[in-house]
């Protein structure tokens, strides 16, 4: 009866640190907005990302500026050699960490009700209005007159529907302090409860190598995901839409993968010791018995 229940709890505080682990990183890189500036930034200084960003922001710096007929044949090429060169300027990282920040802003929702969802929800949106903003005033110091900036910028990059899954998602994560003192409470309670905590400290760990190799399978097929799902939106989204989506995807992947490995190298850890406890647990009995 307690090898049952010992099996139980172990199986418990895997299923509860299996969602604790993921909800812990989503709070942290996608929910708080200092997490998702520092996951996101990077993109900005990518040699690839800014090649393909500065084609799809001359088109929105153009349509943005809402220039008069007269002077659009002549300013028009000069938004689109600033937008060109916008990532050499000086006050390009503060304008894309803004970005960011608006775009969290705008998408991550702060109140959900994980049964109900989000009230009036929005599609996810990039607000591009800084880096915009940015190359238009580039533009207007170098011809000495003053281009008009918009309001604001936005690209869609995610229906409504993906702003209520992501505010139940965040409701969730934001539960993983509690899940995992759970998951740490029911290992200590099947190590206690064992009567052979060596085999116990040992399942525990191959459970939770199998957590990591989990996540990391996850991880590594998400770039799949991401590329099927610019495919079938090809003809309905801005290309700027699925560069940042593709690239954030990228950008996860990199922080994740390691942290996966990680949980794999805990997990094996814990294998050995149990193992290692087993084996001079068995030890100690034969000496006594002899």
């Amino acid at each position: 009866m307690r090898t049952v229940g010992a099996a139980l709890l172990v199986l418990i505080a895997l299923i509860l640190a299996g969602v604790a682990l993921p909800g812990a990183w989503i709070e942290r890189n996608l929910v708080q907005a200092d997490g998702f500036v520092e996951l996101a930034g990077p993109l900005g200084a990518d040699p690839d990302f800014q090649a393909q960003l500065t084609d799809a922001l001359a088109t929105e710096a153009t349509a943005a500026a809402e220039l008069p007929p007269a002077l659009a044949g002549i300013i028009e090429p000069l938004i689109a050699d600033a937008a060109a060169t916008v990532a050499a300027l000086p006050g390009y990282p503060a304008a894309w960490d803004d970005t960011l920040r608006r775009s969290h802003d705008l998408s991550v929702p702060t109140e959900v009700n994980v049964s109900t969802g989000v009230e009036s929800p929005q599609p996810l949106r990039l607000d591009l209005t800084p880096v915009v903003s940015l190359a238009l005033q580039e533009v207007g110091s170098g011809i000495g007159i003053e281009v008009p900036e918009p309001a604001e910028t936005l690209i869609e990059i995610g229906p409504a529907e993906q702003q209520v899954a992501l505010g139940q998602l965040a409701a969730i994560s934001g539960l993983w302090p509690f899940l995992l003192t759970a998951a740490g409470m029911s290992a200590l309670l099947a190590l206690v409860l064992a009567r052979r905590r060596g085999t116990t400290l040992a399942l525990l760990g191959v459970g939770i190598a199998v957590l990591g190799g989990i996540y990391w399978l996850a991880s590594d097929a998400a770039p799949g995901g991401a590329e099927q799902l610019r495919a079938q939106n090809a003809d309905a989204e801005s290309p700027i839409a699925a560069l940042f989506r593709e690239g954030l995807v990228a950008r996860a992947v990199e922080d994740a993968q390691p942290l996966s490995l990680a949980v794999v190298g805990v997990g094996v850890v814990l294998c050995v010791v149990g193992v290692a406890a087993r084996l001079l647990a068995g030890g100690r009995t034969r000496t006594q018995q002899d």
